[in-house]
């Protein structure tokens, strides 16, 4: 679950927009609990539609209650279960790590508690080459996860079928050199003194066309990427990637010979002393601002919206489990807080995350002594 997925998910908008979190487990017997968290959930979330005037409740619904009864879904689940729905159209999500029971309906899918569960936890890259297979993995710190990557080639022998490396570089004498003993030695246009550098050359491409697709699909992301190849490969990609957040250590080993939990390992090892680093390095930041030092941010939540707008949020902190109803007007730029949820309202934090996220910030967990001086919410600028 990454910035485009939320994104996709905030940028779903129209009424209802129906977001359910039950808990769940992985073993029998506890596993047959929870499809009566989600039966449970279901009325609930059919009780607020009809509240709310809508009379296709029971059709929106209709295929969320169809997974009540499939045996195998309920066999093969994680710590929670996220549901997300509107007419015609149903989502589900597991979830890493245990969620409190939430049912909401609204305009827009209610998503802070993914951001709660992935902002602390932390999430990195891995991208595990070699010339035969290439892999981009997504992990946390205890997953990994091969994702599918558009354009990214799957080997070094599919580069060279589709690229005719002769137009430009290939096997034609040039001149006649003298070898020791004076026999001819050849030399190519365009490639060198041996056949080596011609190597150098596909490799070259091969490394270039895995930094393009990789560089893509992580444009909107500011999390750490490893990486895992042998040093030759490995050279090549470091000066082929534009991605800023590449680690600067790295597995100098071939990703193929190690089981993914072997680099999963390696790669968290890399990984979480960064991830932990930039978040302690913010929260200090925080610290520091509420003891007076001269540090851009806010903790009012009217300042934080037109700020989000402009975006100008570096990194958003949040109290977990904390929830503020109310309406934002988009024209006016006005908060207007309301004193309980209602279909005619919504969670203002949930709102403010997602608008921090989609203009490139961090969304982060408040620490807990800080609570008491900033309320649920906290937000540094970058200007």
């Amino acid at each position: 679950m990454y910035r485009n997925d939320l994104a996709e998910l905030a940028g779903s908008s129209g009424f209802p927009r129906i977001s359910i979190y039950i808990p769940t487990h992985k073993v029998y017997p506890q596993t047959e609990q929870d499809p009566i968290r989600l039966s449970n959930a279901l009325k609930e979330a059919g009780k607020q539609l009809v509240d709310a005037g809508v009379r296709k409740a029971e059709e929106i619904l209709s295929s969320a209650r169809q997974r009540l009864n499939e045996s195998q879904f309920w066999r093969h689940q994680d710590h929670g279960l996220a549901m997300f729905i509107e007419e015609g159209k149903t989502r589900w999500l597991k979830l890493p790590a245990e969620v409190a029971e939430l049912t909401t309906i609204g305009d827009r899918y209610h998503v802070l508690p993914l951001i709660d569960i992935f902002a602390d936890r932390g999430r990195f890259h891995l991208l595990a080459a070699t010339r035969d297979t290439v892999r981009l993995l997504d992990g946390a710190e205890r997953e990994l996860e091969e994702v599918h990557v558009e354009d990214l080639p799957s080997s070094l022998e599919q580069i060279k079928e589709r690229t005719n490396f002769d137009d430009y570089a290939g096997y034609h004498t040039r001149d006649r050199g003298k070898q020791v003993g004076g026999a001819a030695k050849p030399k190519y246009h365009a490639l060198g003194e041996s056949p080596e550098d011609y190597d150098d050359i596909e490799l070259e491409h091969f490394a270039r066309d895995i930094a393009k697709a990789v560089d893509s699909h992580l444009a909107d992301r500011m999390t750490p990427l490893v990486l895992a190849a042998r040093p030759r490969l490995l050279g090549r990609l470091r000066q082929e990637l534009r991605y800023r957040h590449v680690a600067e250590a790295d597995i100098q080993r071939d990703p193929a010979s190690m089981t993914d939990n072997e680099l999963h390992a390696e790669a968290w090892a890399i990984a979480g002393p960064l991830l932990r680093r930039d978040r302690d390095e913010t929260r200090e930041r925080l610290r520091a601002r509420l003891e007076g030092a001269e540090i851009p941010g806010s903790e009012d939540l009217q300042k934080l919206f037109r700020a989000a707008d402009q975006g100008r949020v570096e990194t958003l902190l949040l109290s977990r489990g904390a929830a503020v109803w109310g309406r934002y007007d988009e024209k006016s730029r006005e908060v207007n807080f309301a004193k309980e949820a209602s279909p005619d309202n919504e969670d203002l934090l949930n709102l403010l995350a997602v608008k921090t996220m989609m203009q490139g910030g961090n969304v982060i967990s408040l620490p807990d002594d800080v609570v008491d001086r900033t309320g649920p919410v906290a937000g540094l600028f970058r200007y």
